[in-house]
């Protein structure tokens, strides 16, 4: 696997936020989502997904950032039938878990209905044919 160096990286995207005529800059989520400042992007494409739904949003949130000037859209490349979209589904519950306990400031109800309606042992004994 490569790895770009810190200081080099920097470099990278201080680059990138004042050429305006680089149209990408190519980062894996966990590249993207640690500290770096994309206010040069406009556009976010999510391929790999985690099942950490925050390392995803930490990786849109570089490029909302002060100093951008620009509407950032967000696109996530699910495709239909794969395991993808199982971790996507996955993703969305926990998002809306976390938004239920930071509402509430404490758990969410037994009674209320947000649990995933495949759990990871159903989509691992799919994706294993058990």
């Amino acid at each position: 696997m490569f790895r770009t160096q810190v200081a080099e990286r920097q470099t990278i995207v201080d680059t990138f936020n004042r050429d305006a005529s680089i149209f990408a800059c190519l980062l894996s989520t966990r590249a993207g989502g640690q500290g770096l400042n994309l206010t040069g992007a406009d556009t976010v494409i999510i391929h790999d997904m985690d099942f950490n739904p925050q390392i995803d949003r930490q990786a849109e949130d570089r490029c909302h950032r002060i100093g951008q000037k620009k509407p950032v859209t967000v696109y996530r490349l699910v495709t239909k039938d794969t395991v993808d979209e199982n971790v996507y589904e996955i993703a969305k519950r926990k998002l809306v878990l976390d938004a239920a306990v930071l509402e509430s400031g404490g758990g969410v109800d037994e009674g209320d209905d947000i649990a995933p309606d495949k759990t990871m042992a159903e989509i691992l004994s799919a994706l294993l044919l058990v």
